[in-house]
C-alpha cells in the first residue's frame, strides 16, 4: 500500500483482521484457501487491483509451506502436553468408572 501511496491507518486494518477472521474459517483445510478466499477483501477493504492481488498470492505460496509447519508443530506440542496432563493410564480408568 506504500509502494502504490494509497492511504492507510489503524482502522482500515481492524477492519480487514476482522473481516478476514470471518472469511478464513471458511478455508481452514484447502492448501491456498485462504488466499483465495481473502482476495475480494483485499480488493473491496483495501482497493487493491489485480498487480497487487498477484503480488501477495506470490508472497502468500511462498510462506504458506513455514505456515503450515508451525501449525502441525503447534498442534505436536499441545497433543504432548495433553498426553502428559492426562496419560493413558487415567484415561483407561476414567472410561472404566463411566461403563460402570
Amino acid at each position: 500500500m506504500i509502494m502504490h501511496n494509497q492511504p492507510h491507518d489503524l482502522g482500515l486494518f481492524c477492519h480487514l483482521i476482522g473481516m478476514l477472521g470471518i472469511t478464513i474459517i471458511a478455508a481452514p483445510g484447502i492448501p491456498g484457501g485462504a488466499i483465495m478466499a481473502s482476495i475480494g477483501l483485499l480488493q473491496s477493504i483495501l482497493g487493491f487491483d489485480e498487480q497487487m492481488v498477484a503480488l501477495m498470492i506470490a508472497l502468500y505460496i511462498a510462506m504458506d509451506s513455514f505456515g503450515t509447519a508451525c501449525n502441525v508443530t503447534g498442534d505436536g506440542a499441545i497433543a504432548a502436553i495433553i498426553n502428559r496432563i492426562f496419560p493413558p493410564e487415567a484415561s483407561k480408568q476414567s472410561q472404566k468408572f463411566v461403563k460402570g
